[in-house]
């Protein structure tokens, strides 16, 4: 085959062989050269690894930090009754209770294994890695007491935790606004 023969038609056959087209036909791709069928398996240190960083204090911080004012002025506009917002709210604050639970339980689990660790690195001689083992546990320690002010605040409805609140609130006073001026101030 030439290097121009693609210009050829392709009812022409090359040799004038009558099985010549049969030649010519494009030899099959194995699926397998491009997909997996099995779904790869991950080692268990990715694993432990992905579900330790889901529960810790980041968790609770990117909750915190949400901003639910455009939550709080389509619930406005659904149901524009203050029980509503109030029912909202609490929901809003039990939310914010289980991911606390969350990230206590998985701080009362990593001080648990810390201090299994300590306890058999310490039988064994091993004092550098006791030590860090010892500054991991002093940092998750101070990473509990964040959280348990944090709880400690959210109860008493001060701190961080307003944040979620107060811009839920303002959405939804917005909402309660946005009505108004369509229903009743426009139309003066």
């Amino acid at each position: 085959m030439g290097l121009f023969d693609f210009w050829r038609n392709n009812d022409t056959p090359l040799n004038n062989d009558v099985n010549a087209n049969t030649e010519r036909s494009l030899p099959e791709i194995k699926e397998e050269l491009f997909t997996e069928k099995e779904i790869p398996k991950q080692n268990s240190m990715e694993t432990n690894q992905s579900s330790a960083t889901q529960n810790d204090i980041n968790v609770l911080y990117e909750f915190l930090e949400r901003n639910l004012e455009q939550q709080g002025y389509e619930d406005a506009l659904l149901n524009p009754d203050s029980s509503h917002m109030n029912q909202n709210i609490e929901n809003i604050k039990i939310q914010l209770e289980i991911i606390i639970s969350k990230v206590k339980t998985y701080y009362s689990n990593y001080v648990r294994t810390i201090n299994f660790h300590i306890e058999s690195r310490k039988r064994n001689g091993m004092v550098d890695t006791v030590d860090e083992l010892i500054s991991q546990k002093d940092n998750a320690e101070e990473e509990i007491k964040t959280v348990l002010q944090v709880e400690t605040d959210s109860k008493s409805n001060t701190g961080l935790s307003q944040n979620l609140i107060m811009s839920y609130t303002k959405g939804f006073r917005n909402g309660l606004a946005s009505i108004s001026y369509n229903t009743v101030l426009k139309n003066r």
